[in-house]
């Protein structure tokens, strides 16, 4: 009954690597590219500047639900299952909380992620420096593969700054506490 499974074999940052790129990737595909019919048209908005800024708005908003949901229903309940006491897994997630808060807390980091994602990938699609392999959109606009790799980073560097401060905090904690009982 206690098997060793496959995923067992790779370290646990490597799947929070690969499940957070899908997430981002798909949050794309599905909000903006077209996989899922919501209603916005991002097409349209080429002759008014005013429904550029709505377009890019509700695009940004879009990918900040998505992400919202894809993390906090899928990535979030894969990192609580691997936590044990050699491998803190939590230090992958951004917020660790549950319920409500929880839900709401990540849809402000990922607004806030997805407006900073925004201003990369249109930097990154004015340059050219996409990554297209299948050619949809001719080096021009938002693009799987490269928001993904985009939020790999993006995240990382948000997550290292959480958890160093969590680690000065633990830190100053624990020689408070030392201090107290000398």
């Amino acid at each position: 009954p206690y098997e060793v499974d496959k995923l067992s074999k790779f370290p646990s940052w490597l799947i929070f690597l690969l499940l957070k790129y899908w997430a981002a990737a798909a949050a794309v595909f599905f909000s903006v590219i077209g996989g899922l019919d919501i209603g916005f048209s991002f097409e349209d908005a080429n002759q008014d500047p005013a429904s550029v800024l709505a377009s890019y708005i509700a695009t940004v908003a879009m990918i900040a639900l998505f992400m919202t949901l894809f993390v906090n229903y899928i990535v979030r309940p894969t990192v609580r299952l691997m936590y044990n006491r050699r491998n803190n897994t939590y230090r992958y997630n951004m917020v660790n909380c549950k319920g409500i808060l929880s839900l709401f807390l990540c849809l402000i980091y990922h607004f806030i992620l997805s407006i900073i994602l925004f201003f990369i990938t249109v930097f990154l699609s004015s340059r050219g420096w996409v990554l297209d392999p299948f050619g949809t959109t001719e080096g021009a606009g938002i693009e799987p593969f490269t928001y993904g790799f985009c939020y790999l980073a993006v995240d990382f560097v948000f997550l290292f700054i959480k958890n160093v401060i969590v680690s000065l905090y633990q830190k100053h904690q624990y020689k408070k506490q030392m201090l107290q009982e000398e």
